[in-house]
């Protein structure tokens, strides 16, 4: 029946256009067959009614994402709704690293001199900002290392996107209460840097991150009211807001992340809150390789202290990088009459 309906009917219900839909049907059938197509010839609901299945749980959140609700929406029993999840999720899980993957050096190269022209940050190939989800329960095993100010069970994630909005890294695995500076610490771009940038190449990140000659980022307290350091926050703000715009259209297309309605009781429940987020990210660039693009919605967590700034201290390399960063951005601005007084 959604086929037959206008193109908005059935991206309201499954999050994707009728011709994305086909493609994941198509690709699914064709390198998942052992998950939709047993030996034993035991029946199962076809690929595209799986598919749907498992679009629009991970679509929608609150009671409509219920097991019993889309049980009945596909006239399918709960248990064949909680199979046919996990027989999509797995072969999506497959496409992660070769759909979730650093630009390679030539990409980032080409993409260096149009970015300069519309920003002035030259050598700038990442915007890395965190995000939490939140649970719809609380967790059975530690709650309290989940819970954070506002008052939420939430999971940390730290996401990095290029210019073209793909996802380009994402780190789970802890909990709402780590900082995003926790997080940071134990990404491979921040503590192998030689291994993802080239020479006189960064990410711009949020206040709450830690700074290096590598990630630069805005000025924050006292010393964001000058005039010259809060022109450079404008700037590195519009550059930066890519990563919140991804984060925005992640949790629009795939309302589930606003809510996560997944127990928590073990570590295995734990897995697959991050086998979730990571099949929504796999699915977000798809989406966006085949021009399937969504309405976003702006949304933005800080989970570091009650200001949202990170209260490490900037190391010398990272500010002495940030003056010479800065000095070339104001120059651009001001020939671009972006300067404000």
């Amino acid at each position: 029946m959604l086929h037959s309906l206008p193109p908005s009917y059935f991206i309201a219900h499954l999050r994707v256009e009728p011709s994305t839909f086909a493609y994941l049907v198509t690709r699914l059938d064709s390198t998942a067959t052992e998950n939709f197509h047993q030996p034993s010839g035991r029946p199962q609901l076809s690929v595209r009614v799986q598919l749907a299945i498992a679009q629009f749980r991970s679509g929608h959140y609150g009671n409509r994402a219920s097991v019993l609700v889309v049980a009945q929406r596909f006239g399918a029993f709960p248990g064949a709704v909680v199979n046919a999840t996990r027989r999509v999720l797995s072969p999506i899980l497959r496409w992660e690293a070769g759909m979730i993957r650093w630009p390679t050096a030539a990409k980032r190269q080409a993409h260096s001199p149009g970015l300069e022209e519309r920003y002035g940050f030259k050598g700038c190939i990442v915007a890395v900002d965190g995000t939490t989800i939140p649970f719809a329960y609380a967790p059975s095993v530690d709650p309290w290392c989940f819970f954070v100010r506002h008052k939420r069970y939430k999971v940390n994630v730290l996401v990095a996107c290029d210019w073209d909005l793909r996802i380009t890294s994402l780190v789970q695995g802890f909990t709402g209460a780590a900082p995003d500076t926790v997080v940071q610490a134990t990404v491979p771009w921040h503590a192998y840097p030689k291994l993802y940038f080239s020479a006189d190449e960064y990410l711009v990140g949020d206040k709450g991150m830690l700074g290096s000659d590598r990630v630069l980022l805005p000025h924050k307290g006292p010393a964001a009211y000058i005039r010259a350091n809060r022109n450079y926050n404008y700037q590195h703000a519009r550059r930066r807001s890519s990563a919140e715009k991804v984060i925005g259209v992640l949790k629009g297309r795939f309302g589930s992340l606003m809510e996560l309605r997944t127990p928590v009781a073990s570590d295995a429940d734990f897995t697959r809150v991050m086998e979730w987020v990571a099949a929504c990210s796999v699915l977000l660039n798809v989406c966006i390789g085949l021009d399937d693009f969504f309405p976003h919605v702006e949304h933005a967590d800080r989970a570091v202290n009650a200001t949202g700034e990170s209260l490490a201290l900037l190391p010398p390399v990272a500010g002495a990088a940030r003056s010479r960063l800065q000095q070339q951005v104001l120059r651009f601005m001001i020939a671009q009459d972006l300067y404000h007084g």
